[in-house]
């Protein structure tokens, strides 16, 4: 069964929502130190004040609710997250390929030197 909320015990999911914007939800609660749950009412709460500080805010949430709207802006945070995961990542790689080059100059020499003594051999 799910947590207790205040308006009582149900469990409950949301279909749709895509892996990125869980991975984000995930992250955000995380670095919080709050369930996913908590964050997404934390979320829901400062939006719905900002909406009604806005004025006629009952046109606006049906409006809003009468088509799905997609979320096209990653926020700073994250794409600042993402930016410096993308960043270490390209360095690990960099460095982790360094040692072929190396590798792959002696394995030409060595090939090379065979080549020849086959050939002194014939």
């Amino acid at each position: 069964m799910g947590k207790s909320v205040k308006t009582g015990k149900f469990p409950w999911s949301i279909k749709g929502v895509s892996v990125e914007a869980r991975d984000f939800v995930r992250t955000a609660a995380a670095e919080r130190g709050i369930t996913m749950g908590e964050w997404l009412t934390n979320v829901i709460q400062n939006e719905t004040k900002a909406f009604e500080s806005t004025g006629d805010s009952q046109q606006k949430t049906n409006d809003v609710f009468k088509k799905p709207q997609m979320v096209t802006e990653v926020p700073k945070r994250a794409e600042d997250s993402l930016l410096k995961k993308l960043d270490e990542t390209e360095g690990r790689v960099l460095e982790a390929v360094k040692p072929l080059r190396e590798i792959l100059l002696k394995l030409s020499l060595r090939l090379e030197a065979l080549e020849s003594r086959h050939e002194i051999e014939r």
